[in-house]
């Protein structure tokens, strides 16, 4: 038996380049670190079949689920036939929020998997797979203070020569459904793509540099300002934190999620207080 951590990630930037490529994809540049938040994936050796139990209803038990595509990819990679698994996940990353939960699940799930039934993990094996889930998953594999770059469904990834910066955060999950990614693309604003690069470049050297304050002056969202516009409980939410103390906001991901960013603990929980009846789901974490 195999127990692993899966931990969300956080999107500190997110810069969409404005010239697109050949294939029409526009260029997108992440910085990203994990945050203390995690599911829980526990894997348990059977013949044959690939079964999934989890806590949470809404979490798709079928090969629809990022975990099932990512343990078929590799038992049909390892031409074994009768490999099998029973993998118990522990749901705690909110759904379709702005986490990548179910992409860091498909990453417990390959380097859990790989060590159940002896399979190695090749460079290779993890690229193919990446363009098959995305970039969340890819990120996932590798983890830590890294800059993603996409274009498509290709993707590098380069680690920081630094440890995430450290903050506490209070993260928001209103009660309207997340749109796909997909229509968040065909809904963003063209004034707003390409126009963060400074910010980008400046956050980079902020985070190598361990300055915190310039770090909290250039975290962006290139996606915020379009989801605000369709979403306004989303500027909404925003406004609140940093009414309520935070030293910063952003959107998560591609949305719905807010994230409040605080250099205090304290503070953090006392945004909390405050803003736990007006809205529902509220989570305590910090980067890691």
């Amino acid at each position: 038996m195999i127990n692993l951590r899966a931990y969300a990630k956080l999107d500190l930037a997110i810069h969409i380049n404005p010239k697109k490529s050949r294939d029409n994809y526009y260029p997108v540049d992440y910085l990203d670190c994990q945050i203390n938040l995690f599911d829980t994936l526990c894997f348990k050796p059977i013949n044959k079949d690939i079964k999934l139990i989890c806590n949470n209803p809404k979490v798709p038990k079928n090969k629809s689920n990022f975990i099932y595509k990512a343990a078929y990819f590799l038992k049909e990679k390892s031409n074994i036939k009768n490999l099998g698994t029973i993998i118990t996940l522990e749901k705690n990353i909110p759904i379709k929020a702005g986490f990548g939960g179910g992409s860091s699940n498909a990453a417990a799930a390959i380097i859990g998997l790989a060590k159940l039934w002896k399979i190695r993990l090749t460079k290779q094996l993890i690229s193919d797979l990446s363009k098959y889930l995305g970039k969340d998953f890819y990120y996932s594999y590798y983890g830590g203070l890294a800059e993603v770059k996409g274009i498509g469904k290709n993707y590098k990834l380069a680690p920081l020569p630094a440890k995430s910066p450290k903050f506490y955060l209070l993260i928001i999950i209103p009660k309207k459904e997340k749109p796909s990614t997909c229509w968040i693309y065909q809904h963003l604003k063209k004034s707003d793509i390409g126009k963060n690069l400074k910010k980008y470049q400046a956050l980079k050297k902020s985070l190598i540099d361990k300055n915190k304050n310039a770090i909290i002056e250039n975290l962006h969202n290139d996606f915020e300002n379009s989801v605000i516009f369709h979403f306004p409980v989303v500027g909404k939410i925003k406004q609140d934190l940093i009414k309520s103390g935070a030293n910063q906001a952003l959107l998560a991901g591609a949305g719905l999620s807010v994230v409040g960013f605080f250099t205090s603990q304290k503070d953090a929980n006392l945004a909390k207080q405050k803003l736990t009846n007006k809205y529902k789901q509220t989570i305590i974490s910090q980067t890691i």
